[in-house]
């Protein structure tokens, strides 16, 4: 049987898929901030990810870069001044001194798990076209499925973004985690992170806006 053409399980199937696809991959699931920090927005800001590959080093620098630039905050990423590879502490400390950064964020992923859902089955009543041999008129009947129930396993990234200001001596004034399902590649999860993260701090006043 089939309903317009398709048959009802890849009926429902599409349903289930298009509802899925419809729901963001990437979420901000924890996050702190310093409760002494004194609500004085940063304005310029050095933005360091941690990855090996070059390239992914550049898409995500870019990507929280373009965030920043959208709310008015000047950004700079670090692959423009260290090309070769990420700085590390000291030459960061020596940087924000001579290049007058205000805070320092630093994004980095911290770990990568397969999260295993038993997903039940349920039933359902489909409905079906029909014509009536004596009247010629159509109706519907309804037919009852059954949908078994699946394990689905997704894949879970989890990513770390740190604001460290660089005032007296510099300081860690909020730091937030994100947990990303299933990701169809860096730069789209890059994506997400900074569409998450970056309004965010613009709300808390952790970054100034226009």
């Amino acid at each position: 049987m089939s309903l317009h053409g398709i048959p009802a399980r890849a009926g429902l199937a599409m349903v289930a898929l298009l509802a899925a696809s419809a729901c963001s991959s990437t979420s901000l699931v924890n996050m702190w901030r310093d409760p002494s920090y004194p609500r004085q927005p940063l304005r310029n800001v050095l933005v360091v990810t941690l990855r090996k590959d070059a390239a992914s080093r550049r898409i995500w620098e870019d990507g929280f870069v373009s965030a920043l630039k959208a709310h008015g905050v000047t950004a700079t990423p670090s692959y423009q001044l260290f090309p070769n590879a990420d700085p590390d502490t000291t030459q960061l400390t020596d940087l924000v001194a001579h290049r007058g950064f205000d805070a320092v964020l630093v994004a980095h992923r911290t770990g990568v798990d397969t999260q295993v859902t038993y997903v039940p089955g349920y039933r359902t009543d489909v409905p079906y076209p029909g014509v009536s041999p004596w009247t010629g008129h159509y109706f519907f009947y309804y037919q009852r499925i059954y949908a078994p129930g699946y394990v689905e396993a997704d894949r879970v990234v989890r990513y770390e973004t740190d604001v460290w200001m660089t005032a007296n001596g510099g300081r860690l004034v909020w730091s937030g985690v994100t947990e990303s399902f299933n990701p169809s590649s860096t730069q789209d999860v890059n994506h997400e992170i900074a569409s998450d993260i970056v309004p965010e701090l613009v709300r808390q006043r952790i970054m100034a806006s226009h």
